[in-house]
């Protein structure tokens, strides 16, 4: 055994003392504790404990200054809690030890013989070598094959593969560890309704053009291209009794056309980002038949500069007052499809409001008296109707030539994108990345190498998460919607 390594808290212990013994015995002290229970023969066992172990090491100091060589080895050993004791002729293993009692020499001239006694506190070997496990394979389990003869207690890295509220973590052995919130959400999920165009005609809408980037549904007279109808004259604000009513002021035009001022305004995405959502688009107006006159207003929602859904009133005759409510459509290809119309029967009042609305692929048009009783709707489902992106409106007031025309006064256009699905993201206790670590022996977690004092829970099984000899699972849980962590188990071997 001469000439062996003894290392003590890094230090070479060698280099004063030339080992001749190490005394480590078999195995730990084993204390068992028993109980005599009345008079039976014997006694009850009931517990067995592992004790400290003494490991004593016997070696010849030969030096020719003794008194130097006893205070550089006293310096070595001189510690106040256990370090790493590394003896040369087991090599791969170390003890966490610390000197006993007072280390004697047996001095002779220049040389002299020394006996080191070291208590191991847990009576355990360890392995110089980390050992690592891990769920390469990306499932919730780390199964592997502790080959040492007495348990391990590891150290756990958790990487996150995207945001996660909550970690857990079960050993086969019986202990759990659990860090956040199993109930967190990720993201929050709600609806939202968005106004693209809120008009009021005290004023001219702050974006609105008139007669400018206008579309219609009847861009001719009975479509016949020889007869264009013509967005033309201007729209006077801040009239009536409530200062919010637009009305159209006429422009002389003899042509047998249709014609009058328009307002075109755009409308953004909605808060998705698309054009394709629900919606409302409702519009209020005081449209007065009369025997002579002729009038019309449109109402049209643009697709990408062209007629897209549109709402019609009309008084078309001239020997009668009468309205009718069309609904209608320009599909992509700018066809006009007149799909439904209704005669609105003379007992309804004159101040109503028009309304068109979509729900995924269905159209409604819908007509309703102002503080009134009388209603009518008809819907439709088209399949391009759900997909038409809507870009703009445009109202449209129009008279027949120089002819007798209504009064029509308009009072409010509002466009609503409806019941937006909002995604609200919630910050997570770890982010995607982080890199979470599990100290099971020094009972810490660390987040990116900080310690966070935060998460540690009550009632965390600390004591009992621990590597058993033999075939060891890890099982690791998240939250229900977070991507499985990558997983590091790293460990030492134990042995007694």
């Amino acid at each position: 055994m001469t000439g062996i390594s003894l290392i003590y808290n890094g230090v070479e212990l060698s280099q004063w003392i030339d080992v001749t013994d190490v005394q480590r015995n078999v195995g730990t002290a084993h204390s068992n504790t028993m109980v005599k229970v009345g008079q039976s023969d014997g006694q009850l066992w009931q517990y067995m404990s592992r004790d400290a172990k003494t490991i004593t090491v016997t070696g010849i100091i030969t030096n020719a200054n003794l008194a130097n060589l006893r205070r550089e080895l006293a310096a070595a050993i001189d510690v106040d809690e256990p370090k790493q004791l590394i003896v040369g002729d087991d090599i791969g293993v170390y003890y966490l030890a610390i000197y006993d009692s007072q280390p004697t020499i047996a001095e002779d001239w220049r040389s002299g013989t020394i006996s080191l006694s070291f208590i191991v506190p847990d009576g355990v070997a360890r392995s110089l070598t980390t050992t690592t496990a891990t769920n390469t394979d990306g499932t919730d389990t780390v199964s592997f094959n502790n080959a040492g003869s007495y348990k391990s207690y590891p150290v756990i890295t958790a990487t996150m593969s995207g945001d996660n509220g909550f970690l857990g973590l079960a050993s086969s052995a019986g202990g759990y560890l659990e860090f956040g919130d199993a109930e967190s959400p990720d993201k929050i999920y709600g609806t939202k309704s968005d106004r693209a165009l809120w008009w009021s005609y005290r004023s001219q809408p702050a974006g609105a053009e008139i007669n400018k980037s206008c579309v219609t549904a009847y861009p001719y007279r009975l479509n016949d291209s020889k007869y264009p109808n013509a967005f033309d004259g201007s729209l006077k604000f801040g009239m009536g009794s409530s200062k919010e009513v637009a009305t159209p002021v006429w422009a002389s035009n003899s042509a047998a056309v249709w014609h009058g001022p328009a307002i075109h305004g755009g409308i953004g995405t909605n808060i998705n980002g698309v054009r394709t959502g629900y919606f409302t688009f409702a519009n209020r107006v005081d449209f007065k038949p009369t025997k002579k006159g002729f009038g019309r207003v449109e109402y049209n929602l643009e697709n990408d500069g062209k007629s897209g859904i549109a709402a019609i009133l009309r008084d078309s005759l001239d020997t009668s007052a009468n309205r009718t409510f069309e609904c209608v459509v320009g599909t992509l290809s700018d066809t006009v499809h007149p799909l439904k119309s209704y005669a609105i029967p003379s007992s309804w009042k004159t101040f109503v409001e028009a309304k068109i609305t979509r729900k995924g692929n269905t159209i409604t048009w819908q007509l309703d008296e102002i503080n009134g009783k009388h209603s009518w709707h008809w819907s439709t489902t088209m399949a391009e109707l759900g997909a038409m992106e809507i870009t703009g409106v445009t109202i449209w007031p129009q008279k027949y030539s120089n002819n007798a025309d209504l009064d029509i006064e308009l009072t409010d256009t509002k466009f609503t994108w409806e019941n937006e699905t909002t995604v609200t993201d919630i910050p997570n206790l770890f982010a995607d990345g982080d890199v979470v670590t599990i100290d099971t022996q020094n009972k810490k977690i660390l987040v990116n190498g900080v310690e966070d004092r935060g998460l540690q829970e009550i009632g965390n099984h600390w004591d009992d998460f621990y590597l058993t000899p033999g075939n060891n699972t890890i099982t690791v849980d998240g939250s229900s919607w977070a991507t499985q962590p990558t997983i590091t188990v790293n460990y030492q071997e134990a042995y007694v």
